[in-house]
């Protein structure tokens, strides 16, 4: 389960960093122009208290992203679009490079440290949550809030007179954001600047890297019924956050939780992540515009509100989503581990018969035909005595991989006994399904089985064929098969037997049942099979 939970997480999280000096470059210039575009609308809903104060900050949940899924190497983008951004939002251009600096290092370090704690971009596990969340509030922002309080202090603190008048232009103040001319205005500037921006994150990033990593099962898309509850659901929150229908924080609050715990059960990661964020859009609103429920408050109490509801909200679902969709993959895998056969890859007998059960019942509603393969390799008991068991489980492979390249779907070929096989064919005939057993005989007896770096063995089967319309049920059509299969071992192996008038097949390959080859004996070219033009017939010297 460990090597299964870690495969998944190292695919889920690998790095997509740019080949090529021209394509590091075209991203760090969209991350520049998103993080200008985005910090131009931050500040443009930023309230004054003190000094401006951004609710939350969305370019450092962008920046973030694309350090985790692009690498270190875009971080200059950071810094570039900082220092543009410097030029609206102040507090000059000189200490607007130093923030982006500051911000590029924090932003590469979140890269490297999502990366080096193998943080699953998919969240979905409790640890992936707890580790994202810990290394943003508890690493990352108080960096950025340090570096960035510190420049404020020192542009507030440093006389102009001490300034050289090169530099004038460089450290003009300039924009909505001002110094801080006194050492007791750097606690409360350093906690906004660590909400904001720690919020910013918390909120942007798992959107961006839930929509740019492969679909999980659970965000497949489940119906236009819960599509449009979730829509609904998060329209009312909405609603509430910006209409003038009084209501108290915490218990808007508590509607949300709800909402965002079924949204994550039903719509996934990537439900989840943009639920937050509109829901996040809306509280943000509220609280820079002081309408909808915080029309009450006054503005320190509205920044509190805001950080602690878009964060709680953000926090507890990406935890809930993650605790659920953990328990969904156990599940998963102990189904997957109880239905198939861990040596071979193929469902075991009790999941083939649930399928052919199922399949038997279709061609009864449908009156359409269906046939079913019994194969079993021949000789086994000499192959092992001979070889090995670990020769035995060689061939096993081999003829489960030869029965699942051609199966009509995953669950139609099992294995149902020690080195017995069976597979299903719908809407095949049985004089069709004959045809089709004998190319994947003649399949089989001509692949190589690799056993030692010199040595290479050659397994038969034997193949009973049965077909439903002529027996009753599934009991019936297996006992067919079976006695169908015996008859071709009673008549010399390496063949093919339609059960419903014991007919034999006839074989073109006449080899003995086991048979090493010698040094330099190559297969002959492949043969286009007539009957079915998408078969290979293989034939060998």
């Amino acid at each position: 389960m460990n090597e299964f939970r870690t495969e998944t997480r190292a695919q889920a999280a690998r790095v997509f960093e740019p080949t090529s000096p021209a394509g590091t470059l075209v991203l760090s210039v969209v991350l520049a122009v998103a993080y200008v575009f985005f910090g131009r609308l931050t500040f443009a809903l930023s309230v004054e208290y003190g000094n401006v104060t951004s609710v939350v900050f969305i370019p450092e949940g962008i920046a973030l992203a694309f350090c985790i899924r692009f690498g270190s190497r875009v971080a200059g983008g950071i810094f570039i679009g900082q220092t543009i951004l410097s030029l609206w939002s102040g507090p000059s251009l000189l200490g607007g490079a130093v923030i982006g600096l500051v911000n590029a290092g924090q932003g590469a370090l979140g890269g490297y440290l999502f990366h080096r704690w193998s943080i699953s971009p998919r969240f979905d596990h409790p640890r992936d949550v707890s580790l994202f969340i810990g290394m943003i509030f508890l690493i990352l922002q108080p960096i950025s809030a340090t570096g960035g309080v510190a420049v404020l202090y020192l542009l507030g603190v440093i006389p102009p007179s001490a300034i050289p008048l090169e530099w004038a232009s460089w450290w003009w103040i300039h924009g909505m954001q001002k110094p801080l001319p006194s050492l007791d205005l750097v606690p409360s500037a350093w906690v906004h600047w660590w909400i904001g921006n720690s919020v910013g994150q918390l909120l942007v990033a798992p959107l961006i890297l839930a929509w740019s990593t492969k679909k999980a099962p659970i965000d497949q898309p489940k119906g236009a019924l819960e599509f449009t509850l979730s829509g609904i659901g998060i329209l009312t929150v909405i609603a509430l956050a910006l209409g003038g229908i009084p209501t108290h924080p915490l218990l808007l609050l508590a509607g949300t939780y709800l909402l965002l715990l079924w949204i994550g059960l039903r719509r996934g990661l990537r439900g989840i992540t943009l639920a937050n964020v509109l829901i996040g859009a809306a509280v943000t609103w509220a609280a820079s515009s002081g309408g909808g429920f915080m029309a009450h408050l006054s503005i320190a109490d509205r920044l509190s509100n805001a950080g602690f509801f878009v964060a709680a909200a953000c926090a507890l679902s990406l935890f809930l989503f993650s605790l659920f969709e953990d328990r969904r993959i156990l599940i998963d895998r102990l189904t997957h581990l109880a239905s198939w056969d861990a040596l071979v890859e193929l469902p075991n007998r009790r999941h083939f018969i649930e399928v052919a059960e199922q399949e038997i019942a279709i061609a009864r509603r449908d009156n359409r035909d269906l046939a079913l393969l019994i194969l079993d390799a021949d000789n086994f008991k000499t192959l092992n005595d001979q070889w090995g068991h670990a020769a035995g489980d060689a061939a096993l492979r081999m003829i489960a991989l030869a029965c699942a390249s051609v199966s009509p779907r995953p669950d139609c070929a099992g294995r149902i006994g020690g080195e017995e096989f069976a597979m299903l064919l719908p809407a095949m005939s049985v004089a069709e399904a004959s045809d089709f057993a004998e190319i994947l005989r003649a399949q089989i007896a001509a692949t190589p089985v690799q056993i030692a770096p010199d040595t290479t063995i050659y397994v038969t089967v034997s193949i009973g064929v049965s077909a439903f319309g002529t027996y009753a049920d599934l009991c019936a059509m297996m006992r067919a098969a079976d006695q169908a299969l015996y008859t071709a071992k009673g008549r010399g192996r390496n063949k093919v037997v339609q059960a419903d008038d014991q007919i034999i097949v006839a074989s073109d390959l006449d080899r003995m049942d086991i048979e090493i080859s010698e040094p330099g004996v190559r297969l002959s070219p492949t043969l286009e099979c007539e009957t079915h033009p998408h078969w290979r017939l293989i034939r060998a010297r």
